[in-house]
């Protein structure tokens, strides 16, 4: 072989080498670009309902912000990212939890139920005299108390006993005219007017046996006597001897302790289940073994602007006299209710937009929206949301605030074990710096899926606690970096960034 085959075969194979070379930096190329491509598009997740596999899309949302709903696809408002749709399975299932789950939980299920939630509402009372039975001792002519026989109050009198002696002029001067009057001919003094001067007597308040007396040649009486109209106990003394009493003024109080009151104080937030005729039971701490038992006889019909209290009348009797006025009382008022539905008051999860049952179907536990009505002891009624027979769960509720959380809880229910529980505190992603504010200290990064935060993968902006770690990254780079949501804000930010090892 001559010298000019061989260089022509060593440039034949030159060409033949430098076309495989061009031919895998071509491949390697389109291979990079087809990468990048499916992460900057395919990754992001996407709008398309076909992710739906033809079902329905109810609806669609920004998982950052799940109780926004949006009738169409389409950029986020909150989020640098597309709205994902919300698919008719997704809504529907329900999430499944193995018995060894559920032991471990401690998940406890009950079924809704009618039931008499009559509530019992408890009061303070205090025992007060009878109003009823109180008696004023009055004078019926004007005068001066020369005898008193009571001295001081709580002194028991009987019906019919004495109580004070009053000196009337005006009675002892018609007693001296009656005498006149019965003395003189009947033709000066007719029948009339001796019936007129008898009447006068009366209505000055001379009993009818000191007017027999007159009638009789009696002497006129100086004092007359002021006697106990029912027995009891006196309350108050209005004069003292030698006071001077004008016409119908209170010389004593008397009031009835064989029945009092007792007075109860029941909360503005209890009265929707209080009226009259309403059994209730009462318990004095000065007598724990003596339990009684009453009816509310009277509401009264005003409120304690301070206390927010209404009062309540129960009458009781008192033989004895053992309850004494002032007392404190412990009642138990047996409240209206009837037959409702309800399930445990435990069972009920408020959110502070809505109140949520989780409820066991076949195909595993179902947050349910429910309308509550009132409560009664440990049982809550449900006006709307669960049927009788529905079973739901008891323990093991979370207060939850939104969609998310709520889908959170439901995640955990269904995991394996406790540990393998998502850990929201911190979390880890890789992504691309799509931009860098340096003047606020934020870092736009598309990033992939964060399973630790329920994420799908989007772009989203996120504070930075030491701006000096953005020092050497720049636009396009892709990054591993750790965040956590700040205690003050919504905005995350992030603890550790570096750039990826693969670029």
């Amino acid at each position: 072989m001559n010298r000019s085959q061989i260089l022509a075969n060593i440039r034949s194979a030159d060409r033949r080498k430098l076309l495989i070379l061009l031919g895998a930096v071509v491949a390697a190329l389109g291979v990079g670009i087809l990468g990048y491509w499916l992460f900057t598009n395919g990754g992001e997740g996407t709008s398309d309902p076909s992710v739906c596999d033809g079902e329905e899309v109810l609806y669609w949302y920004d998982p950052m912000a799940p109780d926004q709903r949006f009738d169409e696809p389409g950029q986020s408002p909150f989020m640098d990212m597309e709205l994902l749709p919300r698919c008719a399975s997704e809504a529907a299932g329900g999430v499944t939890v193995s018995p060894a789950m559920i032991q471990n939980l401690g998940i406890r299920v009950v079924a809704a139920q009618m039931r008499d939630i009559a509530p019992t509402v408890p009061a303070i009372g205090r025992v007060e005299i009878d109003e009823r039975l109180i008696a004023e001792v009055q004078t019926l002519t004007a005068g001066f108390v020369e005898y008193l026989a009571v001295r001081a109050e709580g002194e028991p009198v009987r019906r019919g006993s004495r109580i004070a002696s009053v000196y009337s002029p005006e009675l002892l001067t018609a007693q001296h005219e009656y005498r006149a009057v019965l003395a003189m001919p009947q033709d000066v003094a007719p029948p009339s007017l001796r019936a007129a001067a008898r009447g006068r007597l009366t209505l000055l308040g001379l009993p009818d046996v000191q007017i027999r007396l007159l009638e009789r040649g009696g002497a006129p009486q100086r004092t007359y006597p002021v006697h106990a109209p029912i027995s009891g106990v006196v309350t108050r003394i209005g004069a003292r001897p030698g006071a001077q009493v004008q016409l119908g003024q209170s010389i004593v109080t008397i009031a009835d302790l064989s029945r009092i009151w007792v007075i109860a104080e029941v909360p503005e937030a209890s009265l929707g289940n209080i009226r009259q005729g309403l059994p209730a039971e009462i318990r004095f701490p000065a007598y724990p073994e003596d339990v009684r038992e009453g009816v509310i006889d009277y509401v009264f019909p005003a409120l304690d602007p301070e206390a927010r209290t209404a009062r309540v009348r129960i009458t009781l009797a008192n033989p004895g006299g053992r309850l004494l006025q002032g007392m404190f009382a412990n009642i138990t008022i047996q409240g209206t209710g009837g037959m409702a539905l309800v399930v445990p008051s435990e069972a009920v999860i408020d959110t502070g937009r809505r109140k949520v049952v989780i409820v066991e179907r076949d195909s595993g536990f179902i947050p349910v929206e429910v309308r509550t009505g009132r409560e009664a002891g440990e049982w809550t009624q449900i006006l709307e949301g669960v049927e009788a027979g529905d079973e739901v769960v008891t323990s093991g509720q979370f207060l939850i605030d939104s969609e998310a959380s709520l889908s959170g809880i439901i995640e955990r229910l269904s995991a394996t074990s406790a540990e393998s529980a998502p850990n929201p505190e911190m979390a880890s992603a890789t992504g691309r710096i799509r931009a860098i504010n340096t003047p606020q200290d934020t870092v736009s990064i598309q990033h992939g899926p964060v399973p630790a935060m329920n994420w799908p993968p989007m772009t989203m902006t996120f504070s930075i606690r030491e701006p000096r770690q953005l020092r050497g990254l720049s636009t396009g780079d892709r990054v591993q970096f750790r965040f956590r949501r700040r205690q003050e804000g919504d905005r995350y930010i992030i603890e550790q960034i570096d750039r990826a090892t693969t670029q």
